[in-house]
């Protein structure tokens, strides 16, 4: 508890500032499951370059002096990061609350070296049994999992407990399977429409728009999260996030402020635009090599320019995104949400 409050907290006085609170790490693009629906992954023998340790352990203390209050660790797949356990206690030091998100497949093994450095595991889980086995390309998947649940439930240590679910073409009816699983397992589960591409030189790139649900599904499938939140399973998703989804499945009613909220950096420590994914708006390495700091990027023009920029912008349809934005207007039902994440 004592954590989350101070999560709290520290979200609260970097919004007071007019900096973001969460740092999302892409920690590597390396991973060992073939997801189709996957925007990030190259694979486990890509030879993309990476932020050594030190250069990672630079960033998450410059977070924390940055006032930032977590940071939201993914990839690919993270647990393939020998150091990672040094890392996720680097950002445990500097003050930060830690998020970690992975498929599963490697933590029974690395549990042991992560315990006490997590305080948020997010395991994706896209559907039950073999159906998740496929759609992840690592068959046995769902059965290391069920083994590990439970030792992290009865762990002293244990984080909070979430599932994340991508909702797709490829696993249509998966939200009340997992539902029941999130119930079981006594995890909060949040699902979100698979992202089809990002923005580049400003324009939309929709390269797996194949593979998404259609409008008419989405809507279908908020009007069943809002039943199934109802009737007491733990979706944390936010009741105006679903009705927006249930009323436009595009997702078009909202003003960005996701940019403002969230510092994105990717594996080879380039700092994300996320209005022009090919132009960065910053080199963390180069910044570190010259003496810099975090807050540079914060006052540089092109920081401001992104924000100002994203708050016209409706691509993405994440539910993440459009909670932060709400986050960061101080809508009532958010700073709910951020007690109601607290208390589990």
């Amino acid at each position: 508890m004592e954590s989350r409050v101070r999560l709290a907290t520290r979200i609260a006085l970097a919004r007071a500032r007019g900096r973001p609170h969460t740092l999302s790490h892409l920690v590597t693009q390396a991973c060992n499951g073939s997801c189709r629906t996957c925007l990030w992954r190259a694979g486990t023998d890509v030879d993309a370059r990476e932020l050594d340790t030190a250069a990672v352990r630079w960033l998450y203390a410059e977070a924390g002096r940055a006032g930032l209050a977590q940071v939201v660790v993914w990839g690919g797949e993270p647990l393939l990061r020998q150091d990672l356990p040094e890392l996720l206690l680097a950002a445990r030091r500097a003050g930060l609350f830690v998020t970690l998100i992975t498929n599963g497949w490697l933590l029974g093994q690395r549990w042991p070296e992560l315990r006490g450095a997590v305080d948020a595991l997010i395991l994706s889980l896209d559907d039950v049994g073999e159906a998740h086995d496929r759609l992840r390309g690592l068959p046995g998947l769902f059965e290391r999992l069920e083994a590990c649940v439970p030792i992290l439930r009865d762990d002293p240590l244990r984080p909070t407990l979430l599932i994340n679910t991508v909702l797709s073409a490829q696993n249509r009816g998966a939200l009340r399977r997992v539902a029941e699983v999130a119930r079981r397992w006594d995890a909060g589960l949040y699902f979100c429409p698979m992202e089809t591409g990002e923005l580049r030189a400003g324009e939309a790139g929709d390269r797996l728009a194949g593979l998404a649900l259609s409008a008419a599904e989405l809507s279908a499938a908020a009007r069943l999260a809002l039943d199934l939140k109802a009737a007491g399973y733990p979706l944390l998703a936010s009741r105006p996030w679903l009705e927006l989804l249930r009323d436009d499945p595009a997702l078009t009613r909202f003003t960005c402020r996701a940019p403002r909220a969230r510092l994105t950096v990717a594996a080879d420590g380039t700092v994300r635009d996320c209005m022009h994914v090919d132009r960065p708006l910053a080199d963390l390495e180069t910044l570190r090599r010259a003496g810099g700091h975090l807050t540079d990027v914060f006052r540089s023009p092109a920081w401001r320019r992104m924000g100002a920029d994203a708050a016209a912008c409706t691509k993405c349809n994440n539910p993440d995104v459009i909670e932060l934005s709400w986050l960061w207007d101080l809508r009532p039902e958010m700073l709910g949400k951020v007690v109601e994440l607290a208390r589990r």
